[in-house]
């Protein structure tokens, strides 16, 4: 990052909004690990975002205790809980089933949604690829965070008998809430996870498939190598390898690291569009949604995904790991077309100063038939315009940055960051309220940011 992106004309009005958001959406970080509103189980996926916020919020212990929750549902075989598929596969004709763990095809991978204990579901045909990943670069990320300061986390280290609230001196007695003890329980688990999402690379060529509704975006029908889903195993892996070499697990590491950088290559070889000058999915034949060549806002992930981590650990291990990834070359060639990418994404995302998630209308969604401006149509995401703020700002883009920032800070009486998706033709917000995930990752996005400007201007 360059010293003039920091310059005071421009760092200090995104700071001074900044704090001002941090400050008002502190209340909502710590009510649950839930996305909010109507949503009362948990989503993989969202739950990674909402359990960085509260560990950055210092809610440390119940952190862990939530990552030894959401672990413990990863599916096994024999599975030691009812698991139901399906529901959002076109195959399956939108038709949930009960999963047969006979084969094992599951095995490793966290479910969509978990809803109580014994109970969970995987939303298509196969676990989608975003909420396994995400979880593993969550993990371990916060892992990472404990073992650099493993003196202060570890509080000397508390004692059960040292609280008077007894159900928190049980879990600290029992390990639930201890970094340490939660790390020797999830590492072995997301090395699991990690041998699951490397078999959904069918054909050996460094991408990861899906069928359709298999990430985050469960109505649109995508099916193919998605970019977005490339972006979430980077970081699985990215992250993964700094937790393991500051545990000692050298080679371990580096192998996640070798990984990560094939990741990276294939995007670039392979999910680059030259001619429509950005990242885009490669859907297969029998893609239903679209139109084809659809551009998604959700793109912007793969961009923080190869431009480095998602947050900071420790720079001096991340340089150390990174520069392991891709060579000079593809680094210059990724750099330029990142800065492509987040050029056409402006010119044909942005609605009035807003980025849409995706860009025209779709031809086809389910299992909810979505009309125009409705859900994932053509609509303005908060979590997802987080994404997009975080990607600019790490090419520099600082005036956009607050201009999206402002843009989320407004609306009446709760800023449109609070709410799941926004009807851009009347503003009118819609969905979940309060949207934790949304929240979050606003949060998140500022809180890197803000650690990364700060440090500069020092």
């Amino acid at each position: 990052m360059s010293d003039d992106k920091y310059s005071t004309a421009k760092w200090q009005p995104f700071k001074e909004l900044a704090e001002t958001f941090l400050e008002k959406t502190q209340g909502q970080v710590l009510q649950g690990v839930n996305p909010g509103g109507i949503y009362q189980a948990f989503w993989c996926r969202d739950a990674s975002y909402i359990l960085m916020d509260w560990f950055l919020s210092g809610n440390i212990h119940g952190t862990m205790q939530q990552i030894h929750q959401i672990w413990s549902h990863q599916i096994t075989s024999p599975s030691n809980e009812k698991i139901v598929y399906g529901r959002g596969s076109v195959d399956m004709k939108f038709l949930s089933e009960i999963y047969d763990d006979n084969k094992g095809k599951f095995k490793g991978a966290l479910p969509t949604t978990i809803y109580q204990a014994g109970f969970s579901e995987v939303y298509g045909q196969s676990p989608d690829i975003d909420s396994t990943a995400l979880m593993i670069s969550a993990t371990a990320w916060i892992l990472a965070k404990c073992v650099k300061k493993q003196d202060s986390i570890s509080e000397s280290p508390r004692k059960a008998s040292d609280t008077s609230d007894y159900y928190s001196g049980l879990l600290l007695k029992v390990g639930i809430t201890d970094p340490f003890k939660v790390m020797d329980f999830v590492v072995p688990k997301m090395f699991s996870a990690v041998d699951y999402l490397g078999s959904r690379d069918i054909d050996d060529d460094g991408l990861l498939e899906q069928s359709h509704n298999e990430d985050w975006m469960d109505t649109i029908l995508r099916a193919g190598k998605i970019v977005y889903s490339q972006a979430c195993w980077i970081l699985a892996l990215s992250n993964f390898a700094l937790l393991l070499e500051s545990i000692g697990k050298v080679r371990e590491s580096e192998k996640m690291s070798e990984l990560a950088k094939r990741t990276i290559n294939a995007v670039d070889n392979i999910l680059w569009s030259e001619e429509d000058n950005s990242y885009l999915d490669i859907q297969v034949k029998h893609h239903i949604g679209g139109p084809y060549r659809t551009l998604m806002q959700d793109v912007s992930l793969y961009l923080i995904a190869a431009k480095g981590h998602l947050f900071r650990t420790d720079t001096e291990q991340e340089n150390r790991i990174n520069s392991n990834k891709v060579d000079y070359e593809s680094s210059q060639r990724i750099h330029h077309r990142s800065l492509n990418t987040l050029d056409t994404m402006k010119k044909r995302l942005w609605k009035e100063g807003w980025p849409l998630v995706t860009e025209v209308e779709l031809k086809s969604t389910g299992p909810w038939v979505l009309k125009p401006y409705q859900y994932h149509n053509r609509t303005i995401w908060p979590w997802c315009t987080a994404l997009e703020i975080l990607a600019r700002i790490k090419f520099n883009q600082i005036d956009e940055c607050t201009a999206l920032l402002t843009e989320l800070s407004s609306g009446q009486p709760y800023m449109f960051s609070f709410y799941e998706w926004i009807n851009p033709l009347n503003m009118h917000p819609e969905g979940a309220f309060p949207f934790r995930t949304g929240i979050s990752a606003v949060r998140l996005a500022i809180s890197d940011i803000l650690q990364q400007g700060n440090v500069v201007q020092s």
